[in-house]
Order: C-alpha cells, then structure tokens, then sequence
C-alpha cells in the first residue's frame, strides 16, 4: 500500500514537473486587432517614410531597429531574420550607396494583429565604380505594433519589375 502511495504521488509529482514551465508562463497572449481606420493608416505612412528617411541616410542601426525583433527582410539573394542580420548587411553595402528613394502606397489591409502595406518603390544607388543604377517595382510590408505603440515590420519584401528582354 506504502508502495502505491509512492507511486502515485511520484507520478503526481512528475506530472507537475511537465506543467510546470506552463503554469510560470501564464495564459497565452493574444493580440488584439488593429483598428481599422485613418488613424492607423497616417501611422503606417509616418513610419514608411521614416524607413524611407533612414534607408536614404543609410543609417543601418535605426533601419534594423525599426524591424521586429524576429523579423525578416526578403531579398532576391535571400531572406535575412532579426535585426543583427539586417544590420550587418546594411552595414556591408561594399561602398554602394542610395541616392534617392521613393515609397508609395497602394493599398492597406488589416490582419489582425498586423497591418499589410503595399505599394511601389523607386530607387536610385551609386555603386563604388560611380555606376548610377535605378530599380523600381512593388513592395509588401507586414506591419506589428509593439507593447509600446512603435509600429515594427514584421516582413518587408521587394520585388523589382522585370527588365525588358535584351536589357
């Protein structure tokens, strides 16, 4: 009988032990929806044009920061997640450096928790050779807003328009 009680309380007990990280942990978050309007929607812009701002002044430290912690650049050499990795790359250039940039909005749609901007992107860059070369095409940002209000981006991806064949 010693022995069942044993058992059943080591069992109980491992039982728990399991659990445990979950009951420190709490309820699960969830987030609430963004809401839907104008309000949110000059948000968005503000913070597209201070990307834009700090993209031009090729300032790679406030550019990463306004990424998520987790989040995720997509380029056609391949995706880059977090900041550090943003940061590095940006840093890391190899001497080209951004001339001018223009970001325009399409469209907004809310997801929940997060905000899809789209929109056209026209840039122009100076490689280290002095070659001035243009790109221009679509972009797609996946916005979250933080604890404390700042919107992040979540995913920000680009996708240059096709160059005619033979160019």
């Amino acid at each position: 009988m010693r022995r069942l009680r044993f058992a059943i309380v080591a069992l109980a007990l491992l039982s728990l032990a399991a659990c445990e990280q979950g009951l420190l942990r709490g309820p699960p978050r969830v987030e609430a929806p963004i809401s839907y309007g104008p309000q949110t929607e000059r948000q968005i812009e503000v913070s597209l044009q201070r990307y834009r701002s700090l993209v031009l002044a090729m300032d790679a430290k406030a550019v990463s920061e306004m990424y998520a912690p987790d989040g995720v650049w997509e380029r056609q050499s391949g995706p880059l997640v977090g900041r550090n990795a943003i940061r590095q790359a940006l840093e890391n250039t190899g001497g080209v450096q951004v001339q001018s940039i223009e970001m325009t909005t399409s469209y907004i749609s809310y997801n929940g928790p997060a905000v899809v901007h789209t929109g056209d992107f026209q840039q122009t860059a100076k490689l280290p050779n002095g070659k001035i070369v243009s790109a221009a095409g679509r972009f797609e940002a996946t916005w979250l807003r933080s604890d404390s209000g700042i919107w992040w981006i979540k995913r920000m991806l680009t996708r240059p328009n096709a160059k005619p064949p033979g160019n």
